[in-house]
């Protein structure tokens, strides 16, 4: 028994030594993992959360299993390798998503390979776990502030207030207040998935059952920020948008969670109470622990926790979302605060007449110091900060007498709610593209030490 419970224990801790082995390797990546964990006033602030009990499931899972002699696949080895090269393929087009998808799976294939597929079958659930920690929900962002605009304007519809409401910016005669990224809900959303499905996994009742408390999870996620969203709009035009809440709402927010998101926890309590499955039904016991309210209120009180921890460190940050009519207009002679400035390149702006607009033509040409560093800030081309982007289409403009395919851009100033519009492309040598793919494989030409560079070129008309 002493033997067995030391290979228990042993197994457990190879899974975490192989994915510590595989993080020292590709650090770069691994450490862009803990860097979003860290950012507690973003969508993965509960990411350290996720680990925690990914780690103590994996150990729970491990108990009183007993290896079983199986058949090696050496085939995983060329997956191992794939992987590797996908993952540095990733790294030097910067991917950061792609990096981050081939360092799981990796991690997973070693598991399989070295300690078995009966094992990693054993504690699948942890590994599947562990993808709301994998920054790839982020992707879904906007959707969420679309949705989430859409149901705010249905509900304003009902109310007395007087509000004018253009794309995700609400208009009241004291304020602007705009749903913007960190308004999503996106954050509701994912804990209360999470919440969700680590409540229902040891659960015994029925899998249409367990879908539909999964189901209200989600659902009760997304209505909490509708919810914080409507009463931000009411307390602000109440108030004349003189509340602190109007600065610091975060707190406010997840309170409201908490209280909501308590439904999945009466919705379970009843389930449970009347169809749990008949207990003469065969378990395996070696797997089987039951996961109880008192675990699941335990589990609760802990995203609770992390996310207090995240409000007290994003209340000391600029807030995401209500802005005052009142702006201060910042200087339009460069591109400086429209443009990212990501990135090592030179600039050249000078003027350029366009359908009879006066406009400034800006070319950046970018260098390369490394792979997948300093190249083109593909994803954040345009400074957040200072321009929100209202409306994106592909159109063909005339440059130089030529008909050119370009990506145009509606911008609205953050600064003074002013419109300008921005036409861009990318270039390598004499070769024009507007898809950012094509253009990131174009960056393969540095491994060469060639002379000739990406460059993003822009038409500015305010």
């Amino acid at each position: 028994m002493k033997f067995i419970s030391l290979k228990q224990y042993t197994y457990s801790l190879v899974t975490l030594f192989l994915l510590a082995g595989i993080s020292l390797i590709f650090s770069d990546t691994a450490y862009s993992f803990i860097e979003k964990w860290s950012k507690f006033d973003e969508s993965l602030g509960h990411g350290f959360l996720i680990v925690a009990i990914v780690i103590v499931e994996i150990f729970r899972l491990s108990n009183n299993y007993i290896p079983k002699k199986e058949k090696k696949y050496h085939s995983l080895l060329l997956m191992i390798v794939l992987l590797a090269f996908a993952h540095e393929i990733s790294t030097f087009w910067g991917i950061l998503i792609f990096q981050q998808l081939c360092l799981y799976f990796l991690w997973l294939t070693i598991i399989c390979y070295i300690l078995g597929f009966n094992y990693l079958k054993r504690i699948s659930f942890p590994l599947a776990f562990f993808l709301f920690a994998v920054p790839f929900w982020e992707f879904t962002n906007t959707f969420f502030v679309d949705l989430t605009t859409q149901a705010v304007t249905f509900f304003l519809t009902f109310s007395d207030l007087v509000v004018y409401i253009h794309e995700n910016f609400i208009e009241t005669p004291y304020g602007v207040i705009e749903v913007a990224e960190g308004c999503s809900g996106i954050r509701y959303f994912q804990i209360g998935f999470a919440l969700a499905v680590y409540a229902v996994q040891t659960e015994r009742i029925s899998l249409s059952l367990k879908i539909l408390v999964i189901c209200t999870g989600i659902a009760l996620g997304i209505i909490t920020n509708w919810i914080r969203v409507l009463g931000l709009i009411y307390i602000g035009y109440n108030s004349e948008m003189t509340s602190p809440l109007m600065k610091e709402h975060d707190n406010y927010g997840f309170l409201l969670f908490f209280i909501v998101i308590s439904g999945v926890l009466a919705l379970l309590h009843f389930l449970r109470k009347h169809y749990s499955l008949d207990e003469s039904v065969t378990v395996n016991t070696t797997q089987k622990i039951p996961l109880n309210n008192v675990i699941f209120i335990k589990t609760l009180f802990a995203f609770v926790a992390i996310s207090t921890v995240s409000l007290t460190i994003s209340s000391t940050l600029p807030s995401e979302v209500i802005t005052k009519a009142v702006r201060t207009t910042l200087s339009t002679q460069t591109s400086n605060h429209l443009l990212s400035p990501s990135g090592s390149f030179t600039e050249s702006i000078k003027s350029y007449q366009l359908i009879n607009e006066k406009c400034s033509l800006i070319n950046r040409t970018y260098r390369f110091t490394s792979p997948g560093a300093d190249i083109l800030p593909y994803s954040e081309l345009i400074n957040n900060d200072n321009y929100t982007v209202t409306g994106k289409i592909q159109e063909n403009i005339i440059i130089s007498g030529r008909a050119e395919k370009v990506i145009f851009l509606q911008l609205q100033s953050s600064q003074n709610r002013s419109d300008s519009k921005l036409y861009y492309w990318y270039q390598y040598k004499n070769y024009k593209t507007t898809n950012k793919y094509i253009a990131k494989l174009l960056e393969i030409s540095y491994l060469f030490n060639t002379e000739d560079k990406m460059s993003f070129n822009a038409i500015w008309c305010q």
